[in-house]
């Protein structure tokens, strides 16, 4: 989708549109961006991705983003929801210039878990995620893990906390002195990296593991910019519908806790 443009907004808005159900076997997405020097943008996913079955291969997405001189972007591809049996490659690179700014956050959940007796929580094959940020030519960050499932009920507590949901923001800069504290049943840790960056992880439900990393990314994004005051972006928009990833609590239905549209994530 061409860029979204709001008012009062200092970073644009822009949609990765998926025409299909989601990924198939043998899928691969091949996403290149380039945020240009001096420009603010988040870029997002339409809904969460659909991991289906795989027969005989895998499916796959893979990230080539550069990010020049005094650009700050925001990249949250969506929550990834394995279904029974599925293989799924995720590869990340991400190249800084010198005075360039990112902020990535995944999100994993435990499949289409919702649908009683047919639920598919942590029954997928395999989940491969690599992923590296470097600043020119530097290595900054790296992240790589292969998850084989099933999982086990002890190995949904190694990797999940016993949780539904675990999400992962890297930030290529430091954080405030301090930040909220999470909310009762969110676990939180924040592990500050010698390169001068910070990656912080949270295990809970879906709901409130993506409201604490989107509410995270976009609160982080307009400090840097505006210092410590700064509303985050877009979450105060009026130009967003309130089903949106980008609703504000207000906004929402008191039955319905979290930052964004769940129904994708919870009851499919």
């Amino acid at each position: 989708m061409p860029p979204f443009d709001l008012d009062d907004e200092p970073a644009a808005l822009l949609y990765l549109i998926n025409l299909t159900a989601g990924l198939l076997d043998g899928d691969g997405h091949l996403l290149e961006l380039v945020a240009r020097a001096g420009t603010r943008a988040v870029v997002t996913g339409q809904s969460a991705s659909r991991i289906h079955p795989a027969g005989a291969s895998f499916s796959s997405q893979q990230w080539a983003v550069e990010v020049e001189d005094d650009a700050l972007l925001v990249v949250l591809p969506g929550p990834t929801i394995p279904y029974r049996g599925s293989r799924f490659f995720q590869r990340g690179r991400v190249e800084l210039s010198p005075t360039g700014r990112v902020i990535w956050g995944d999100i994993w959940l435990a499949g289409r878990y919702e649908r009683g007796a047919a639920s598919e929580r942590f029954v997928f094959d395999r989940i491969v995620q690599d992923f590296e940020v470097r600043r020119s030519g530097r290595l900054l960050y790296r992240d790589r893990f292969r998850w084989d499932g099933p999982w086990s009920p002890s190995e949904v507590d190694w990797y999940f906390g016993g949780e539904l949901a675990s999400g992962s923001l890297y930030a290529s800069g430091p954080l405030p002195e301090a930040l909220p504290a999470p909310p009762p049943g969110l676990r939180q840790a924040i592990f500050p990296l010698d390169a001068g960056g910070t990656c912080i992880r949270w295990c809970g439900h879906p709901t409130v593991v993506t409201e604490a990393l989107v509410r995270t990314a976009l609160q982080l994004a307009a400090q840097w910019l505006g210092g410590p005051d700064s509303p985050p972006w877009l979450l105060r928009s009026s130009g967003l519908a309130n089903n949106h990833w980008f609703s504000t609590p207000a906004q929402r239905k008191q039955s319905s806790p979290g930052a964004l549209r769940t129904r994708s994530a919870t009851e499919e």
